[in-house]
């Protein structure tokens, strides 16, 4: 069932009409209600009235099935609690009330995506919404990832939609990611240098490769200094968007002003409609096991504790990079070294279709060299070894792998050593 709140005002049709335009196309219902702030009899006559010949339009326009209810009390929270008993599939609003407060977007749409459950649609304009309802035009959809959970979340909910012109775009930070990916040379100040656009739209398209489409999605990797909402807002009017698709986290506000929103500040900036799907949205999600790793080690019999765990995790093939840090590679023989690495591969490798590249590298900190080879090589798991001391020796013995923990995307497994006496 599809929820649209409307405060049967003019302002309200551009929600009216995309609520059912998305009801027809998905084949669900329609639930149209509206939120009496004060409960009054002559005000509940006229919104009745109102509000039927609303639903009567819809029914005849869109020939879909369509509730009505009359709700007292705040608008948000009664939106939002109906939502959960008539368990909705998606809330539609719109961008403006009847006041409009000057333009700028009320604050019911941002009180529901920061509390719905589920995916809530800020309607600007209904008409491309109508048109590919009725199979007329594919819906230019631009979706923003930032490769996260939130992301996973918005994809895989519009991923069930048909008939899409599906764009995924994600905005990079130049400096952060020439810096993540160890990329020496002049950094452009305006772009992204080609091996790092090459290695982010790598990145994105097995990001979405992970959740299937029925719309094959073209990706997007644009550098962004700032802010990235006001990025996606004009992605969204360069790509002539008709809906812009965003994943929040649903931050509560002492995390909003630390964090930001991208989510929050989208549905202000964009001109087009914009969705926003609820993280949590994604409730069961199957664990995949990692395919490539990065394993650090220092020849020690610790080091080569965390190699062994590491081969003993892929148990259907998969790709290790083995890395040994230097602080200076002009000291050091580094195909003595390689050979070093290549000699702890288990035997069994090749036949395990385990496949085995070797590093050695250059860094003063050892874990920013790991980190910047896991990003290199798209690495989905470090395996690395810890001493696992005290607080009060961490920093000293530990600081390689917290900063690396601090930094990283990817999950990081610790190998403690052997404490069998």
């Amino acid at each position: 069932m599809i929820l649209c709140g409307t405060d049967l005002s003019i302002a309200a049709e551009q929600a009216r009409k995309s609520a059912g335009a998305l009801a027809r196309k998905t084949g669900e219902q329609l639930l149209l209600v509206t939120v009496l702030e004060r409960e009054r009899a002559d005000d509940r006559a006229a919104a009745e009235d109102r509000l039927e010949r609303d639903a009567n339009d819809l029914r005849n326009t869109f020939d879909i099935a369509v509730e009505t209810v009359i709700v007292q009390g705040a608008p948000d929270q009664r939106l939002l609690e109906l939502a959960t008993s008539r368990q909705a599939s998606l809330i539609v609003v719109g961008a403006e009330g009847a006041s409009k407060r000057a333009g700028r977007l009320g604050s019911v749409p941002e009180q529901l995506c920061q509390g719905a459950a589920v995916p809530v649609l800020v309607a600007r304009s209904a008409e491309p919404l109508v048109a590919w309802s009725q199979r007329a035009l594919p819906l230019r959809v631009l979706l923003g990832s930032g490769l996260g959970d939130a992301s996973r979340s918005a994809l895989a909910y519009v991923s069930t939609w048909q008939d899409l012109a599906l764009t995924v775009a994600h905005v990079a930070w130049p400096y952060g990611e020439h810096y993540r990916l160890g990329v020496d040379g002049p950094m452009p100040l305006e772009g992204l240098r080609p091996e790092v656009h090459s290695q982010l739209i790598g990145d994105l398209g097995r990001w979405a490769a992970e959740t299937p489409c029925r719309s094959s999605p073209k990706l997007s990797v644009t550098p962004g200094w700032g802010r990235i909402d006001s990025h996606l807002a004009q992605l969204a009017e360069q790509h002539g968007a008709e809906l812009l698709v965003v994943g929040t986290h649903q931050r509560g506000v002492a995390n909003r002003l630390w964090h930001g929103s991208v989510s929050r500040n989208a549905i202000h900036e964009a001109s087009c409609n914009v969705l926003c799907v609820p993280a949590r949205y994604l409730r069961r999600r199957t664990g995949q096991a990692p395919r490539t790793l990065v394993v650090p080690t220092d020849f020690s019999a610790l080091g080569d504790r965390a190699v062994s765990y590491a081969y003993a995790l892929l148990t259907d093939g998969g790709a290790i990079h083995l890395v040994h840090v230097v602080e200076n590679l002009r000291k050091v023989d580094a195909a003595a070294v390689k050979a070093q690495l290549a000699a702890r591969v288990p035997t069994d490798a090749e036949i395990r279709r385990i496949t085995t590249e070797t590093h050695v590298l250059e860094g003063g900190a050892a874990w920013l060299a790991i980190w910047q080879q896991a990003g290199r090589a798209s690495a989905d798991l470090i395996c690395m070894a810890t001493h696992s001391r005290d607080a009060a020796a961490n920093w000293v013995l530990g600081s390689q792998a917290q900063a690396l923990l601090h930094h990283s995307r990817i999950p990081v497994l610790l190998v403690p050593p052997d404490r069998e006496s």
